[in-house]
């Protein structure tokens, strides 16, 4: 970042702007300015990223990162902000049906919500909402998928690979893996050490960009998880807003004499979703995603040592894209989204 001060002509005593130049140099902070002059200081203060706009407003620092503007975590954009899109589009048809279409009326009405943090508590809920479901999921399905496919006696996983992972398992805990008389024995200890296995697994493969293959099945059980979570919130707003169009459509034949196929095309559309709601976004669908994970899980212990700056409770420290040092992005990932 360079700082010239021909960029802060033409404004205002009280307000310094910084604007952002693609230089090798980087400024580490900016603490003071004085309110009129050329020169300035910068002391050694580490406050500022590449890709940061730093605003003084009457000698106070205000900092904004892109990453507080947008949702640039890709967990958070694809398996939360989606789910709670995707419920809230039959909102959004009703009201395009209702005339509500100027695209300024819908700027002035969504932008200071977004802006607002609209969309990260839509987020957050999501997540809640999938959290408490994933309890009765993993309830109803006898555990959860990494620790059951463990289990000798399940029958999904192939017994000579289940063999592979415990002997990796018993590597990684310091620990014997029970044999099957022993866990038919006494199953809830045999699952203590499967899960605390699982759990070494999650805290070793947080590196989204050498486990790829593995972040991309957990976006893909966490998105399916939260929209069945809001699945009963997403059936009644879409049989709502379908009847709420389908009288309009009977309000046009009645006044116009014939069928608006504006209103019809959105009264197809929830209708659509409706039927997705209520045969594609099952328990089913979603257990696929989880033990497509859970397997990807396990497969993972295969490069666990490869990956060796994966260190449990520890960040992946790697320079990010944009030239700063730092956690690298979407390296870190809460127990409840790789939980499965």
């Amino acid at each position: 970042m360079c700082i010239r001060h021909k960029d802060l002509q033409g404004y205002g005593p009280s307000l310094w702007k910084i604007r952002h130049f693609r230089c090798t140099s980087t400024v580490k902070s900016v603490s003071s300015f004085p309110r009129t002059g050329a020169e300035f200081q910068a002391r050694d203060e580490n406050i500022t990223e590449s890709g940061r706009k730093v605003k003084i407003i009457s000698g106070v620092k205000v900092g904004m990162t892109k990453a507080n503007l947008d949702f640039s975590n890709e967990y958070s954009r694809n398996a939360r902000l989606k789910p709670a899109l995707l419920v809230s589009l039959p909102l959004a048809t009703l009201a395009v049906g209702y005339g509500l279409k100027s695209s300024i009326m819908l700027g002035a009405l969504f932008g200071p919500l977004a802006a607002a943090g609209f969309t990260y508590l839509l987020a957050h809920l999501t997540r809640d909402f999938g959290v408490r479901k994933q309890v009765e999921l993993f309830r109803s399905w006898g555990g959860k998928p990494s620790v059951t496919k463990l289990r000798h006696r399940d029958v999904s996983l192939n017994p000579h690979t289940r063999a592979r992972y415990h002997e990796k398992a018993a590597a990684l805990l310091g620990k014997r893996m029970p044999t099957p008389a022993e866990e038919a024995a006494d199953p809830v200890a045999a699952d203590s050490l499967y899960e605390a296995y699982s759990n070494v697994l999650l805290e070793r493969t947080r590196d989204t960009k050498f486990f790829r293959l593995l972040f991309e099945e957990l976006i893909s059980y966490g998105f399916r998880r939260n929209l069945f979570a809001m699945r009963t919130l997403g059936i009644w707003l879409c049989l709502v807003c379908t009847l709420l169009q389908a009288a309009l459509l009977v309000r046009a034949v009645r006044i116009a004499g014939h069928i608006d196929t504006a209103n019809a095309v959105l009264a197809g559309l929830d209708l659509f979703l409706l039927l997705c709601w209520w045969f594609l976004i099952t328990q089913d669908w979603v257990r696929r995603a989880a033990e497509a994970y859970a397997e990807r899980l396990l497969a993972a212990s295969e490069n666990v040592q490869m990956g060796a700056q994966s260190v449990p409770g520890a960040a992946v420290k790697r320079p990010r894209r944009d030239g700063t040092k730092g956690v690298a992005k979407d390296t870190m990932r809460r127990p409840e989204e790789g939980s499965a």
